[in-house]
């Protein structure tokens, strides 16, 4: 009989809210400010705040959200990244890439 392994490489609480913070980004309209329509805009800004206050928890947990966030943002024609809370910069996330690709 085969026993699972129960070690976890990242916490469950971590998990746990990155789960949520990649649905919330999945299904974030980022080109919401180009919206006519008010009701389409209304509904980004309440998607780019509860992103924000899931980014901010998730920092509180000593969880750093930074590259799952960058994963979905395509960083032309949307609100910068600190709007979303995200605290490092579009151009600091290309330079620690390059370094795990050159680590690698």
């Amino acid at each position: 009989m085969k026993t699972l392994d129960r070690t976890r490489t990242i916490p469950l609480k971590h998990k746990f809210i990155e789960e949520i913070i990649q649905y919330e980004l999945k299904n974030h309209d980022w080109t919401f400010n180009y919206s006519d329509d008010h009701g389409y805009y209304s509904a980004g800004i309440n998607q780019q705040k509860r992103i924000k206050e899931l980014v901010e928890d998730a920092y509180k947990m000593n969880f750093d959200p930074a590259d799952l966030f960058y994963k979905f943002y395509p960083y032309e024609g949307c609100d910068p990244a600190s709007h979303y809370g995200v605290k490092r910069s579009w151009e600091d996330q290309l330079v620690k890439r390059a370094k795990e690709m050159s680590d690698e």
